[in-house]
């Protein structure tokens, strides 16, 4: 079999390039050095598998709402309809991952490449489609395309069936070679030219958009870029599909020079690197003290303010905490008042009406920001379409609760000073919220 090579003209680093890279490197040498608790680690890798399984399906035209991917990622989800069975998909491709990364490092082969695309669209296929069950895991035997019906044209033409087969196996041979050379071909590179070139080969009759999002997660998983498994890589590209799509087309019409491709491609990563650093920043810093000496939290305290600081809260409640750290009214009492004399929270208030707050400044959510700490507008355009998201299938206004578990507090404020929930639910189509269930949380 004649192995063709993989598209992969970058003829020079640009400035840009490798000023991503930097940002990449810098951001995840902060991740790797830092001491962060199990609590929170747990709780930051849920967060993350939660957003990749959400914005990578959301692509595909998945529907539901970032609660049902919770559900998903707990094991809860009860797949009847082809959009759960997607979620469910997505939860044990992710798991084949891990147990491919723990048993061979992820050794790159195109059997790989087809147990990954087999994990993410079994079940999916169906007789009377044109993707069938014999397709789940197989290279396409018959041309691709895709159609946009926005544009209604063809938008892009996979390589000729007959040659699926050896551009795959070129593709793998490529990354065997290239990871020779890291200097020439670091690792962030070597993911983005391989997650191009699965999209533009189409290698599958479905599933390519998903396999290749997958695949590009192996390739860094492989060489230690997805410490503890904490990073949504997904969110970039469910955020704003056009700009995805447009990225990868722009290859193609810049001659089949990467360069446009890989400065979006990489910029999303530097992003994620640093949201990342910035969370765990914000939850190390309440663990030390002035003179930067480490505090120790029992688990429950860990869990609460990890929690609150993703929910992005500077101020809350006894009854915020017991739902954060999931510990009763007893516990709570103890967790807090042990937290305010060590000098992590601050008390305003008595009785039932009492509030704490950080002492920090830091705990502010940076999923609120992009790259860098710059603040995101709140439109009434990014309300309508987050809010959407997280209702999903459910056809109900989410609760206070509901925001604050999908790490979306920003998005309940932004709501409150936008027309406040009723307003909102009317907008979307959902019932309003019951009066006491919107009660405000903080």
């Amino acid at each position: 079999m004649r192995v063709i090579e993989p598209s992969k003209n970058m003829p020079h680093f640009s400035a840009d390039v490798t000023s991503l890279l930097m940002r990449c490197n810098a951001a995840l040498a902060q991740v790797t050095a830092a001491d962060v608790w199990p609590a929170s680690a747990e709780i930051l890798r849920f967060n993350a598998q939660v957003g990749t399984i959400h914005y990578s399906t959301l692509i595909e035209g998945n529907r539901l709402g970032v609660l049902e991917a919770q559900r998903a990622a707990r094991g809860e989800l009860d797949a009847t309809t082809k959009a759960e069975i997607e979620l469910v998909n997505y939860v044990d491709a992710l798991a084949l991952l891990d147990a491919r990364l723990a048993a061979d490092r992820l050794a790159m082969s195109t059997e790989l490449v087809k147990a990954v695309h087999k994990a993410a669209t079994k079940g999916l296929g169906t007789e009377d489609g044109p993707f069938k069950p014999r397709h789940e895991g197989e290279w396409r035997d018959d041309e691709a395309g895709v159609f946009d019906p926005v544009q209604d044209a063809l938008v892009h033409t996979g390589s000729p069936q007959p040659e699926v087969e050896s551009r795959m196996e070129g593709l793998v041979a490529w990354i065997r070679t290239a990871e020779k050379d890291p200097v020439q071909w670091p690792p962030f590179v070597v993911a983005g030219v391989v997650h191009y070139n699965i999209t533009d080969v189409h290698p599958f009759a479905d599933g390519n958009g998903r396999t290749a999002r997958l695949f590009t997660t192996a390739i860094l998983m492989r060489h230690g870029l997805v410490p503890g498994g904490l990073f949504n890589f997904d969110a970039h590209y469910g955020r704003d599909k056009e700009a995805y799509l447009n990225a990868l087309r722009t290859v193609r019409r810049k001659t089949l020079n990467q360069e446009w491709w890989m400065r979006y491609f990489l910029d999303g990563l530097a992003q994620e690197y640093e949201r990342v650093a910035a969370e765990i920043h914000a939850v190390t810093a309440l663990g030390r003290t002035g003179l930067g000496e480490r505090l120790r939290f029992n688990e429950s305290q860990q869990r609460g303010l990890t929690e609150l600081v993703v929910q992005g809260r500077t101020e809350f409640s006894r009854r915020d905490y017991e739902e954060a750290a999931s510990v009763g009214r007893g516990r709570a009492i103890s967790d807090l008042k042990a937290l305010a004399d060590a000098g992590v929270l601050h008390r305003r208030g008595d009785g039932p009406n009492r509030r704490y707050r950080f002492t920090t400044a830091g705990p502010a959510n940076p999923w609120a920001g992009r790259g860098g700490g710059r603040p995101r507008e709140w439109t009434d355009e990014r309300i309508d379409a987050e809010l959407r998201q997280l209702i999903g299938s459910t056809h109900s206004f989410p609760t206070v609760k509901d925001f604050e578990r999908a790490a979306k507090r920003d998005l309940y404020n932004a709501i409150q000073r936008n027309g406040k929930s009723h307003r909102w639910a009317e907008k979307v189509g959902v019932p309003p919220p019951r009066r006491g269930r919107q009660a405000s949380a903080g």
